[in-house]
Parts: C-alpha cells; structure tokens; sequence
C-alpha cells in the first residue's frame, strides 16, 4: 500500500517541467510541490502508534534546519549569496561569487568594527544648546570679600608678639612666613582654641566692613545700612583667612559633620535642606521664592544685582602684617564650590568695581546614567559622596582628598581647612607643614596620573584619585571694570560715618544678559542611531533587512519545528 503511493506521488511530480534533472538532483528541497509531496511521503513513514525516540526527533529537527539553511541561503533576500548555490554556474563563477560575497562581509565587518570603536571610546558629545537659559534658572554667584587687613593694629602690633601668637599672626598675615615661625610642638587643644578666638578678634568684623548692601531680589532698590552682615554675609575660612560670603550654601556647602567646627566661627551656623540642587535645579513653580536658597535674580543689569559699600580702616593697617595693599579680594564662585582657590579678583579703594557675570552651565542627559562615570567622564550627585562637602564638583572632590590624605599622613589639617570637630589636630611644627607640602604635591600628581589612565589612549579601571567633573554643573565667568570714586564739597557724608581718602570703596555683582546658551552632553550614538547604523551597513554591503531576519527565524526555527512536531504527532496519535 505504502509502495503504490509512493510510486504515485513521484511520478506525479516527474512530470512537472519545474524540475530538471540538475535540480531535482541537487535542489529537490527547494520545490514547493516536492516539498509538499516530501511532506505527504513522511506522514505515512513508519507506523501510526508507534513511540517516537528522541534521537529519531533530534535527527529529523537538524535535518529540517539544514534545510532551511540551504533554502535561507538560495532563495533569501540576501544579495549575492543565491549565485554561490546556483546549479546552472561553473566552478569559477561560483567561485567569483564567493569572492565578491566574503569582500562585501570583510569590508561590512570592518567598518562596523570602526563604529563599535568610535561608539565606546568617544560615548558622548558637548554641544552647544539649542535654546538659550534664562538667568532665573542658575544661582547667583557667592561672592567672597576678603579685607587685605589680617590684624588690626588695635588689637596686636605683629612685630611685639610673643612666639605662640608670632605663630598665629603668621597663619593669616601675608607678609609674615609661617613656615619661620613654627612651634617646636604641635598645639594642643587649649591652644586651638586660643588660635580659633586670637583670628576671631584681630580680624575685622562683617559690620566693620560692611557699611551699606543692596539686593534687589524683592524689587526693592533701597540701600540698607543695618542687617547686611545678619541677612545675607556670613563668615568663612578660605586661603586668604576669615572672609564673608554672600549666597553662601547653609554650612557654606559642606557636610553637617562640619557643624561642630563651623561654630567655632559662625555662632549662628546650623545645618539646612534645599530644594534645589545640580541635578535637579529649582523647583518649577511660579512665582519663585526669592528667599530660596541659593538666591537668585530674575534680570539681569547694574540695579538687579549684589551691591556692597566696604570701608577699611587704614589706621589699623600693618605693612608688617599686610605688606604695601590695600583693598579687598574678591572670590566669585559657585554656590556648590568650596572658596581654597587663588583665582580671585582685587578691588581697590576708592574705585567703583562692577563686575558682569556669565553664567555657564554644563548639563548632561539622564541616557548617559547607564555608562560607568570613567565612561562619561563625570559624576551625578548620587554616585560618588565626598567627606566634607555636601555637593560633588571636581575641585570640592580634590580639596576632599586634600584634606583626607592630610588627616591620613600627617595627623593634623590646616587651621582653615574644614574639620569634623573644632579641636582635631591642626598642623603646627615645621615637619607638620613639610608634610601638608608633601600631601599636595603626591594628590596633585594622583589626579595627573588618573587623568592619563582614563583618557582615550589608555582607559584603565577607575583611580580613587580621579576627580571628574560634575555631570551637572555651573560656572561663571566675570569681567571687571573700573571708575574712580570722586568726592565732591558739600557731598553728604555717609550716615554711617565720615570715611577718610583711600577707605571707602563700592562693588556691584551683575548678570550681563537675561539669556546665556550652556553646554549640553549627549549620546553621540544613541540605541536608535547604532541600530540604525549598523543596519545600514548590513543593507548595503548584503542586503540583509528586517525581512532577512524574519526569513532567517522562519526557515531556522519555526518550520523545523513545525515539522517535526506534525511529524510527531502524526507517528503516535493519529491511528
């Protein structure tokens, strides 16, 4: 019975012009009729009822799919490939083809190999914003004013001081080389104290400085003479001593473990919340606070910034103390950076300084949090928490380690730098400071080191040492003019006192325009780019598509799978 239907069936096909003798000996799979009568011949091959073994149905799956790999190849959408499997070529044309076929994939690898490269070792692009920021959007600038009056000659004539205040005095006055004036011994903790009140009182005073303040953040253009130091200046250690800070972060951006040391100085220091932040920005609602820290403006101009009158008296100047300057040093930084920096600004007396400021802002797209940070080359503020300071930036991430390996190494800080309790140890003999110079030098050479471990040369695993920027950051940058501060006769005298020549001076802190264009870092490729790419190089050099896959899927998969189940089922159920 078996035997007549097969004999039927092939001599039913043998007649169909489709086939000709090379291709039914070669190609009879491809045949749509002699697939669909090879179908019919495997139904009634063995016997119904009878159990199925699994190397039997692994047999018939991997012949299924070397079928479908040959059909695939032959009859897909691939370019080329067909011309290799063409029974009607010589040998030399399919060799030709093959040629052709494995220059196209080698020329198609290669470049591929080039974009993968180009995408993992420059990830990401800086540009320019399409859209400008308004200045509402940033804060406005802290601002730092240093007096070039260390010790007031009412308090102490330097040249007349004992060796521990000597060795005080040398910490803050410039002219006085602390290095020469070191202790046999370290200081200890009634002695730190002692040093904390000695800079607390040979130091001038905010109100000392201070005489009249303008901030215009409620539309208010008065000029105020009380409550400046109260409201909006508080008092902070930098290089350059104790300075006063406006729009000052609560704990001058540091962490609250500094608490218990920032009181030692600022009475009034308690630790705050913001709802602010690097990453986030300002809270979107209107109207905005305009007590929300950090303070900010919502134009910009000359009568919508930070003004200031500074007094300094010269009749406690001491050349020995402060050398031939007189005036103020001016830091203009970020709210988010710390203030141990050399790059500052001099204002002198009687001058008007104004000083315009551009804000710049470096933002990062939330795409790029799936790279590791020595991919990106930054950090987010969640992904890397320093000791001392609350907001991550790359300089507050430097002094950190500055003052950790300090701690470490040496087992004392500097008296300016931030400390977890007012009576740690702080760096007093000449082998204290040989150490801090040491430190310096050993972090500065670390982050040269880090640098050239990760840039695109020679990426290695991430140094503890490395520093990156902030993802999200902003800085400004400031240009300073001058004009001369005349008095005229019978010009009022200030109602807060009669200034002498060469004591009054006035600074005004402004944004420049009302819109600034920031940086922007993105995905040079992203997901829809790379698959876009790579598609398109695979298009052109093979053809291969969407449908190719789906013919892959279906020739590999689906229909060897399919047949080998009807197979199945076809042996052991059907009766």
């Amino acid at each position: 019975m078996h035997q007549k239907r097969n004999l039927s069936v092939s001599g039913s096909i043998s007649h169909v012009n489709y086939f000709r003798d090379y291709y039914k000996k070669d190609f009879q799979y491809i045949s749509p009729d002699m697939l669909r009568a090879n179908g019919k011949l495997n139904h009634h091959h063995g016997y119904v009822g009878e159990k199925v073994k699994c190397g039997t149905v692994v047999n018939m799956w991997l012949k299924e799919v070397m079928a479908g790999v040959k059909q695939f190849f032959y009859g897909g959408t691939l370019h080329g490939v067909k011309y290799i499997f063409e029974p009607t070529f010589s040998h030399k044309e399919r060799a030709t083809w093959i040629a052709i076929v494995v220059i196209s994939i080698a020329f198609c690898a290669a470049n591929i190999i080039k974009l993968f490269s180009k995408w993992t070792s420059t990830p990401f692009v800086n540009v320019i914003d399409s859209l400008p920021t308004p200045i509402w959007a940033v804060p406005f600038p802290t601002v730092v004013l240093c007096p070039h009056l260390h010790v007031k000659l009412s308090y102490a004539n330097v040249l007349k001081l004992g060796r521990q205040e000597e060795f005080f005095a040398s910490l803050i006055c410039p002219r006085m080389l602390h290095k020469n004036k070191t202790l046999s011994e370290r200081l200890n903790f009634s002695q730190i104290d002692q040093l904390q009140k000695f800079i607390l009182d040979a130091t001038p005073s905010c109100s000392d400085l201070v005489k009249s303040c303008n901030w215009p953040a409620k539309h208010d253009t008065r000029w105020v003479t009380t409550d400046c130091c109260k409201k909006y200046f508080m008092p902070i250690f930098t290089d350059y001593g104790l300075c006063y800070a406006f729009n000052s972060l609560p704990l001058n951006g540091m962490t609250n473990d500094t608490l218990s040391w920032q009181r030692s100085f600022n009475r009034h220091a308690n630790p705050g919340s913001l709802q602010w932040g690097l990453d986030v920005g300002y809270p979107k609602v209107f109207p905005p606070d305009p007590s929300m820290q950090p303070l900010r403006v919502m134009v910009s101009g000359e009568d919508y910034g930070l003004g200031v009158e500074l007094y300094l008296n010269i009749s406690e100047h001491q050349h020995a103390c402060d050398g031939n300057s007189l005036g103020f040093t001016v830091l203009i930084r970020s709210p988010t950076n710390h203030v141990y920096t050399s790059t500052v600004l001099r204002l002198p007396m009687d001058r008007m300084t104004t000083i315009e400021v551009s804000p710049i802002t470096y933002k990062t797209d939330s795409a790029l949090r799936s790279l590791a940070p020595d991919q990106r080359q930054c950090f987010f503020q969640n992904e890397r928490k320093l000791e001392y300071y609350e907001f991550y930036t790359s300089s507050n991430c430097k002094h950190d380690i500055f003052v950790r390996e300090s701690k470490k190494l040496c087992d004392c800080t500097l008296y300016n730098w931030p400390r977890k309790n007012a009576s740690e140890p702080v760096c007093s003999t000449t082998k204290d400071f040989e150490c801090i110079d040491f430190v310096k030098g050993k972090v500065e050479e670390q982050q040269i080191y880090a640098y050239y471990a990760e840039c695109e040369e020679g990426k290695g695993s991430g140094e503890p040492a490395s520093c990156h920027p902030s993802c999200n950051d902003v800085i400004y940058d400031s240009q300073v003019y001058y004009s001369d501060l005349i008095k005229e006769p019978g010009d009022p005298e200030p109602v807060w006192g009669q200034p002498k020549k060469g004591e009054l001076t006035q600074i005004n802190v402004h944004f420049y325009e009302d819109m600034f264009l920031g940086q922007h870092r993105h995905a040079q490729y992203d997901d829809y780019y790379f698959a876009g790419a790579i598609g398109g190089l695979l298009s052109l050099f093979l053809g291969f598509s969407i449908i190719s896959v789906a013919e892959l899927v279906y020739f590999i998969v689906l229909r060897p799978v399919h047949r080998v189940l009807k197979e199945t089922y076809w042996r052991y159920y059907l009766k």
